[in-house]
């Protein structure tokens, strides 16, 4: 099933109580970032991963909520779910499960906001069959929060206490959530998600799913205070040229079926170059095919250990990817996702808000090219990898002999852009 077709029920009943000096006469949903109320960065941001409908589930000063938005915002289209005394994040749910007809709800807090591609996470959730999915965000300050903890298969293993600590992996609070799920929550009572229910199916099929982030809850007046700085960050980063790379032949050494960690080499001169194009200013997004997964030879969690250790070799050479993105299928899936369709590259652009056009392709074999001319962008075939076998066989902008010499070429581009631009 496709994620336009799963219903999101947004929980917007909370009292606000620790913002109420703040905004005591709204519901905290509504509390204004900047010029808007703080729902519409939600309701935006469920628009662009191609949802066609939320219910708001919604409690004190409801009204407001309903006045507010109406029945459509950004092609959703909006129902409301009003509890009459507090339920509580699962009695809310339970409440507004007569809206929600589908075997799969997507379920979102209203009181933070988390960078996250919700298609992407979608497609984890269906390839583990899971019973319910949690987005997890990694914070650098964990008292406030309980922490999760997963298995080496991403399943979650235990929820432990808020205490004080550093940099640790948190609720996001988004889940995919299956009937079976929703339907264990008991009704007319007030019941917590967090404290009651995902305790007990722990063991029963829960997971949890590293989303990039960054991550925002505006829980305390501090947060609250600090919310309009966060999204103006998070629209400057967004404002940033990408660059798209291929993984294996570009980034590490061209390995058939690459499943391991242990196989993972980084190719000569590959992460400094990544820094120095990091420290140039631009975003650097990861696009790779795995069919792999589709032949059955892996699955999608081993790719994921892949790309957890290339980050770990990155980070010690002091780069840091802002983001992979996979296609599981085999040629025969006739998928839109598989390079040289661009399917990957539109949800990168969507999910970083980078211009295609403005973007720059970086990979070693025909597939790589053909999907940065499709998409407008500035394209590099490096001879590593495949490279060498196709530099007469495709249309690139530029043929460099690996990522170190694309680098410099980059570096080169951009300084004409500037004299061009500003004389100097």
């Amino acid at each position: 099933m496709d994620i336009a077709h799963i219903p999101v029920a947004l929980l917007a009943g909370g009292l606000g109580t620790r913002l109420r000096s703040l905004v005591s006469n709204r519901p905290k949903v509504l509390a204004q970032i900047g010029t808007r109320p703080f729902l519409a960065y939600l309701l935006d941001q469920i628009a662009a991963a191609g949802c066609r409908s939320v219910v708001l589930c919604t409690g004190y000063l409801g009204e407001q909520i309903a006045n507010a938005f109406g029945k459509n915002y950004g092609g959703l289209r909006i129902d409301y779910s009003r509890e009459r005394e507090p339920l509580g994040t699962g009695g809310a749910l339970r409440l507004a499960m007569p809206r929600l007809e589908s075997d799969c709800v997507l379920v979102m807090n209203g009181d933070s906001f988390c960078r996250i591609d919700l298609g992407n996470f979608w497609q984890w959730h269906c390839q583990r069959q899971a019973t319910a999915s949690m987005a997890l965000a990694q914070v650098p300050r964990s008292e406030r929060y309980g922490l999760v903890k997963l298995d080496s298969a991403a399943r979650i293993i235990e929820f432990s206490e808020k205490k004080n600590g550093g940099e640790a992996w948190i609720n996001a609070g988004m889940y995919f959530l299956s009937h079976a799920l929703l339907e264990s929550i008991p009704q007319s009572i007030n019941v917590s998600l967090e404290r009651e229910i995902f305790p007990r199916w722990v063991g029963r099929g829960l997971y949890g799913y590293r989303a990039p982030g960054p991550f925002l809850d505006i829980g305390t007046p501090e947060d609250f205070a600090a919310a309009e700085n966060f999204f103006a960050r998070l629209r400057d980063s967004q404002r940033r040229r990408f660059i798209v790379l291929d993984r294996d032949g570009t980034i590490i050494e061209e390995r058939e079926y690459l499943s391991k960690p242990e196989q993972v080499v980084l190719i000569p001169g590959a992460a400094a170059a990544l820094r120095e194009l990091k420290q140039m200013g631009f975003g650097l997004a990861v696009i790779t095919n795995q069919s792999g997964v589709g032949r059955g030879f892996f699955d999608l969690e081993q790719v994921n250990l892949v790309h957890e250790h290339l980050e770990r070799l990155l980070a010690s050479e002091g780069v840091k990817l802002d983001g992979f993105y996979v296609c599981p299928h085999t040629p025969d899936d006739s998928c839109d996702c598989r390079k040289p369709s661009i399917g990957l590259m539109q949800r990168a652009s969507f999910e970083m808000g980078f211009s295609l056009q403005d973007s720059i392709v970086i990979g070693d074999k025909p597939c790589d090219i053909d999907m940065g001319r499709m998409a407008g962008a500035t394209t590099f075939l490096v001879r590593t990898g495949y490279g060498a076998q196709y530099e007469n066989a495709v249309a690139a902008d530029f043929v460099v002999d690996d990522l170190a010499a694309a680098t410099e070429a980059v570096r080169s581009l951009a300084r004409k852009e500037r004299t061009m631009v500003h004389g100097y």
